[in-house]
């Protein structure tokens, strides 16, 4: 769905009514514009096209915070992702209220899993369009979740608990629930961090509630500018994504990769996953890799290299992608892409 020229110009003059009030009102108004030009290839076709979101997800963001006293500070987010290459969009990211002190921070709304936090931190890709980590590790696991609660608590030698909770589609039934524990260590150039995650899911065939969970164990360790990166992960039980496709898998995947930040203007990264499913039937066994380079022209405007490709076993039901990001014909496999992107 194309977006109307009356639609842009009432978008462009609410942005600059509420530009007009951010200093008076404290709202920060942030976002990443991420444009690139890419070559990709599927199981069905070869396509040149122009994209987003190569390194970061294009996205509008408005923020606040208020000082309350004795250390207590209230904060809101709301983040909207966009696509730069057609103007389509938005659709929600994170919209949530929070309230944070010395004893910790509590928030409501759409946000990030912990496990997006501790098993993102060690993805040499931030999420970006080909990241092997939020395309295959995660899959169909939960990554960010709406009706939310979650509590982190302050770091404590090193030690930060995570914990989220959500009233998933507030239905009787728990239907669409996640629980979500993790706890991160911080020491020098040493990270390391543990999550578990359990969402409730109706089956899409029967009225049973299905269950899944997922384990993992992710690590970083800084060798001056340089960084390996390692995950690993268990998955067990019913995965779906209503009304599309729903299935009963077990398995494990194993990531490792690496950033290097050359200099200040010179960075490469590399991720590799190695996924092994112990059932087989609508999953398979594959690996995938990401090679990437970014020159930093300034604080906040880079220009990037990306090349990524998927390596399947056989003919799955549900291959894993290159990237989620394509309506055209067949699997996305390999591709390569050339970018831009603005942080503002």
């Amino acid at each position: 769905m194309k977006v109307k020229q009356k639609g842009l110009i009432c978008s462009a003059a609410l942005a600059c009514m509420a530009a007009g009030h951010a200093a008076a009102d404290g709202v920060m108004i942030s976002g990443v514009i991420d444009v690139n030009v890419e070559s990709l290839a599927t199981t069905k076709e070869k396509v040149t096209r122009v994209s987003s979101g190569g390194l970061s997800q294009s996205r509008l963001e408005f923020s606040a915070t208020e000082d309350l006293g004795d250390g207590n500070q209230a904060y809101f987010l709301h983040q909207m992702q966009f696509s730069a290459d057609t103007g389509v969009g938005p659709t929600p990211r994170e919209s949530y209220v929070g309230i944070r002190g010395n004893w910790g921070a509590l928030a409501l709304g759409r946000q990030n899993t912990p496990s997006y936090w501790i098993v993102g931190y060690a993805d040499p890709g931030w999420s970006g369009d080909y990241s092997r980590v939020s395309n295959s590790v995660f899959f169909y696991a939960p990554w960010r979740e709406s009706n939310a609660v979650s509590y982190a608590t302050p770091s404590m030698n090193g030690f930060k608990g995570r914990f989220m909770v959500t009233a998933g589609n507030e239905t009787a039934d728990h239907n669409g629930r996640v629980y979500s524990t993790g706890v991160e260590y911080r020491n020098g150039p040493l990270y390391l961090g543990y999550v578990t995650d359990r969402k409730d899911i109706k089956n899409l065939y029967t009225p049973k509630l299905e269950s899944s969970r997922d384990n993992y164990i992710s690590a970083v360790y800084r060798f001056g500018g340089f960084e390996p990166t390692f995950i690993y992960h268990t998955y067990n039980g019913y995965y779906a994504y209503p009304p599309y496709v729903g299935f009963q898998t077990k398995g494990w995947d194993v990531q490792l990769g690496a950033r290097w930040k050359i200099d200040t203007t010179h960075s490469v990264y590399a991720s590799a996953v190695s996924r092994h499913d112990d059932i087989g039937k609508d999953l398979t066994n594959g690996s995938s890799i990401l090679m990437g380079y970014s020159y930093r022209f300034s604080k906040r405007t880079d220009a990037y290299v990306n090349y990524g490709r998927v390596y399947t076993k056989g003919s799955p039901k549900v291959p894993y992608p290159l990237t989620f990001n394509y309506n055209g014909s067949g699997n996305p496999e390999r591709g390569t892409q050339i970018g831009l992107r603005h942080s503002f």
